[in-house]
């Protein structure tokens, strides 16, 4: 699968499709995450964006399905399943069945919302069915005495007008706000 860079977005080569509605809640939860960093001076953090596809997901899970009643009819047939595995899981009287039955299974496209606070499915009108799940990683520059001493020598190199990589937090922030707003369709 491919891995898009932000100039795949600005070129308008890739879009996130979701609803206004979803999308003014994830800005909402980014906003305020970009202010806890702005308050920390941290910057040069990035977006992460997984792109789950919900038909390939479907396909692939109905030819798992079939591979799997294959293998059942060859052990109705007398012959041992390929793999048994056999072991202890954990101290606990019930072992991995206990959180088993606990867990309740996810389909294709599904995804618990109380988990996966940053994921949305995309809209009604996109080109494919496609889970988003986002994240902020990269959070651990701090704009300190190294970062202000290049961004005021590349200020000097380069101009004040020009747009450099070295930014304060607040203008960080800004730019990087902008830039994610811009890629939803």
């Amino acid at each position: 699968l491919p891995t898009f860079k932000d100039m795949d977005f600005r070129n308008n080569m890739q879009k996130v499709y979701v609803t206004e509605e979803e999308k003014e809640k994830f800005m909402e939860k980014l906003n305020r995450d970009v202010e806890f960093l702005v308050k920390l001076k941290i910057m040069d953090y990035s977006l992460l964006l997984g792109i789950h596809d919900v038909g390939r997901a479907e396909r692939e899970e109905e030819e798992g399905e079939e591979v799997q009643n294959e293998e059942e009819q060859e052990t109705e047939n007398g012959l041992a399943p390929s793999s048994a595995v056999v072991g202890s899981y954990g101290n606990s009287p019930e072992g991995i069945a206990g959180y088993m039955s606990s867990y309740k299974a996810l389909g294709p496209g599904e995804y618990d919302p109380y988990v996966d606070v940053y994921a949305v499915k995309s809209c009604s009108g996109a080109p494919q069915r496609e889970v988003y799940f986002m994240g902020l990683i990269d959070v651990l520059t701090q704009y300190d005495t190294k970062k202000k001493a290049a961004h005021a020598a590349k200020t000097v190199k380069h101009g004040a007008g020009a747009e450099i990589s070295t930014v304060h937090p607040e203008q960080y922030a800004k730019r990087f706000r902008d830039f994610i707003s811009n890629i939803f369709a």
